[in-house]
């Protein structure tokens, strides 16, 4: 049986269809739009509807290649309320594409058991929602772009969000212009997921949720005050790269890592006012986590414990800049922290052999304080500027310290046992 375009805005292919294709068009309020696909290769189906209230549903299963394009227009006054939902089971090579202009507009994209589908969903206007279920899925791609459309006064509050569940290879990405955007990804029982997020505007927030996940890729880039958390646990080889720009306002990121092993943390602040960073990483070994923050009244806390061969960067430009730095129960592990302005205060501990710690200074006010535990530890400690105090503390054996002063006001503590 192949396609069929009813006048009640239904289309439906069941039994066997392929290489066939049908358009549904609606204009006015209210309108409902059906696509049911089963078994179908190749299929093309379009809708278009026109005016507030409309709904679009597509359902497609045991099929592939086929496209479906659905494109929802709302008045330009009021709330629209467009609904768009695609679902589709063992499905593949599906290509899906959703475009809505109006506020207080849906869409939705469920995907089960299917492999190398494209979907995309282009929200303009204010206040829309976006959502995508994936659940046994690989080398899917999907696409959520809110805040992109002309003709409406205000592109804010968008929200999109991101559910993948035993999959694998799969490529996420969310773009949101505008203020308060809010995008939320969870991956569970899965590996090698990519998932990027872009987000311009004042308070925007995102959230990667991370669970028993492998070699998972995660990059959040926001301009304007915003809000960044990711949590990691139970996994092992995920990258997260998280880059915070732009606006008089604080911003804030925060990792969270458990359980994981080989995980690489890279946190880039550039807001000319408070940025803050707060990463706690435990039961971990190999892990690698550097923050770099310029502008001034910065903040990073950076702790890692009970694991080995961890790394710890820090460097901060600016003005009344602070770090803490803490690793417990560290093998071979690496601590570095480097401040440059003025007011600068910076604490490290690590506890552990084969350590190293290097802690430099540069400008007014500066106080840096160091204590190493264990054996073979080595300590660097430089202070260039007016009024720096520094202190090292090694208890162990083989232990070396070395503190260089310049200018006025300075002390030097050290004490090796």
């Amino acid at each position: 049986m192949g396609l069929a375009a009813l006048a009640s805005g239904s289309v439906f292919a069941a039994g066997f269809s392929a290489n066939e294709s049908a358009t549904v068009s609606q204009f006015g309020e209210s309108n409902k739009a059906t696509v049911d696909q089963q078994s179908s290769i190749g299929d093309r189906v379009s809708v278009l509807q026109d005016g507030n209230g409309a709904k679009a549903t597509v359902t497609s299963k045991d099929g592939g290649f086929n496209r479906t394009d659905i494109a929802q227009n709302g008045a330009f006054r009021g709330d629209s309320g467009l609904v768009a939902n695609v679902t589709q089971d063992r499905a593949l090579g599906e290509r899906t594409s959703i475009t809505q202009s109006g506020s207080n507009s849906t869409a939705s994209v469920t995907q089960t058991a299917s492999a190398g589908d494209n979907d995309s969903i282009r929200q303009n206007g204010t206040n829309n929602t976006a959502k995508i279920t994936q659940t046994n899925a690989a080398g899917n791609t999907v696409n959520i772009d809110q805040g992109q459309g002309k003709g409406f006064a205000r592109l804010d509050g968008g929200s999109a969000t991101v559910t993948q569940t035993s999959t694998f290879g799969n490529n996420v990405q969310i773009s949101q212009t505008g203020d308060h955007g809010i995008a939320n990804v969870e991956t569970t029982g899965g590996g090698l997921n990519k998932t990027t997020i872009t987000q311009t505007g004042g308070g925007t927030d995102a959230y990667v949720g991370q669970h028993s996940e492998l070699g998972d890729t995660v990059s959040i880039k926001q301009d304007g005050s915003a809000l960044a958390k990711v949590f990691s646990n139970n996994g092992g080889g995920n990258k997260t790269t998280i880059e915070q720009s732009g606006a008089y306002a604080p911003n804030f990121a925060q990792v969270n890592q458990g359980n994981a092993v080989n995980e690489t943390t890279t946190i880039v602040q550039s807001g000319p006012l408070y940025n803050k960073t707060y990463v706690n990483q435990y039961n971990e070994s190999n892990d690698h986590t550097s923050v770099t923050q310029y502008g001034s009244t910065n903040e990073a806390t950076l702790t890692q414990q009970n694991g080995g061969r961890n790394v710890l960067t820090s460097f901060q430009g600016g003005s009344k800049n602070s770090a803490n730095l803490t690793q417990q129960a560290a093998v071979e592990s690496s601590l570095l922290s480097v401040q440059l302005g003025d007011l600068n205060v910076a604490n490290a501990t690590q506890s552990g052999k084969d350590e190293e710690l290097l802690l430099t200074q540069v400008g007014f006010g500066n106080s840096a304080t160091a204590s190493q535990s264990g054996t073979g530890n080595n300590a660097y400690v430089a202070q260039s500027g007016y009024g720096n105090v520094g202190s090292v503390t090694q208890v162990g054996a083989g232990n070396t310290a070395i503190v260089s002063q310049s200018g006025a006001k300075n002390t030097a503590t050290i004490s090796q046992r």
